[in-house]
C-alpha cells in the first residue's frame, strides 16, 4: 500500500503542476527567512516566514482538493483553496496552541523536580510532544479537505486513521523520512559543491571548530561572516529548493496514501457474498 502510494503520488505530482505551487511558496519565504536571518535582518526574517505560514494552508488546501476531484486546472485548485482554507488553517492553530500548553504543563514540574538539569529535559519533553503531536494529527487536513470535516472532527480523523492501522502508517512515515533524508544529503552535496572553495580552507585552518558556541546569536554571526554574500545566498537557494521539492511530494503522498486506506476499508466494509462462479452479491 506505502509503495503504490508512494507511485501514486510521484504520477499527481506530473498530471497536476499546481500541486508544486506550495512547495514553491513555502520554499521562496523559507529561502528569504534564512537569507533575512544571515544578514541581520531579524525583525523581517519573522515576517516574511509568518507570511509563508499562512498563504500555506491555502495551497494545501488547493492541491488536496484537485486530488479529491482529479482535477488539476487552475479554477479548480483556487475553488477548493477558498473552500478548504480555514478547515487546514484552524486546526492547525489549536494544535500549536495544545502543544505549548502541555509543554508548559509537563515542563514546570520537570524544573520542580530536576533544578538544574530541567533545561536539558524540558527541551527532551518538547521534542517528545510535538512528534506525538504530528505522529498522530499528520492527516487531519487531508482529512478536514477530503471529509469535509471541522476543526476538531478532522483530528479525530486523523487520530483514528493512525491508529486503525498503526504499522502501516508507520512505514508510511519512514517513506517519508527516507524521501526527506535523500532531497537532504543531495542538497548537502549541492550546497558543499557551491561553497567548496571557500569552505575547503576554512576546515582545514581548523576556523570553523573555533567559532563560539555559546551564544546562537554569535554563531550565527560568525557563520555568515564565513560564508560571504555569496555564500549565505547559495545556502538560502538550496534551502528553498529543498522545500520547493519535498512539501508538494509529502502533500500528493499523504492524500494518495489517506485515499488508498479509504478504498480499502470502504471495500473491506461490504458485506455479501460470491456465488459458485466467484461472483460477488452485495446484500
Amino acid at each position: 500500500m506505502v509503495f503504490a502510494s508512494f507511485r501514486k503520488a510521484l504520477g499527481l505530482l506530473v498530471k497536476m503542476p499546481l500541486i508544486w505551487t506550495a512547495g514553491i511558496v513555502v520554499g521562496i519565504t523559507a529561502g528569504l527567512d534564512i537569507y533575512l536571518e544571515l544578514s541581520g535582518e531579524t525583525f523581517f526574517a519573522g515576517k516574511v516566514l509568518l507570511l509563508g505560514l499562512l498563504l500555506l494552508p491555502f495551497f494545501v488546501a488547493g492541491s488536496l482538493g484537485a486530488i479529491k476531484r482529479n482535477d488539476g486546472s487552475p479554477a479548480v485548485f483556487l475553488e477548493e483553496g477558498k473552500k478548504h482554507y480555514f478547515r487546514v488553517l484552524l486546526p492547525a492553530v489549536v494544535l500549536l496552541f495544545a502543544a505549548i500548553v502541555t509543554i508548559f504543563l509537563v515542563a514546570v514540574p520537570l524544573s520542580i523536580i530536576l533544578g538544574e538539569n530541567a533545561v536539558e529535559a524540558a527541551g527532551s519533553t518538547a521534542l517528545g510532544v510535538i512528534l506525538s503531536f504530528a505522529l498522530f494529527a499528520y492527516f487531519y487536513d487531508t482529512a478536514a479537505v477530503r471529509d469535509e470535516l471541522g476543526v476538531f472532527a478532522s483530528l479525530q480523523r486523523s487520530a483514528a486513521f493512525v491508529l486503525t492501522a498503526f504499522t502501516r502508517t508507520v512505514l508510511f512515515y519512514a517513506a517519508n523520512v527516507a524521501a526527506l533524508l535523500l532531497v537532504g544529503f543531495g542538497a548537502i552535496f549541492l550546497w558543499t559543491a557551491l561553497l567548496y572553495d571557500r569552505l575547503a580552507p576554512l576546515a582545514e585552518s581548523g576556523e570553523l571548530a573555533l567559532m563560539e558556541t555559546a551564544n546562537a546569536t554569535a554563531v550565527q554571526a560568525q557563520f555568515a561572516a564565513l560564508l560571504g554574500p555569496e555564500g549565505v545566498w547559495a545556502t538560502a537557494l538550496v534551502y528553498a529548493v529543498v522545500i520547493a521539492l519535498f512539501v508538494p511530494f509529502a502533500i500528493a503522498f499523504k492524500a494518495a496514501f489517506y485515499e488508498s486506506r479509504g478504498a480499502v476499508e470502504a471495500a473491506a466494509s461490504q458485506v455479501g457474498e460470491y456465488d459458485e462462479k466467484g461472483r460477488w452479491y452485495r446484500y
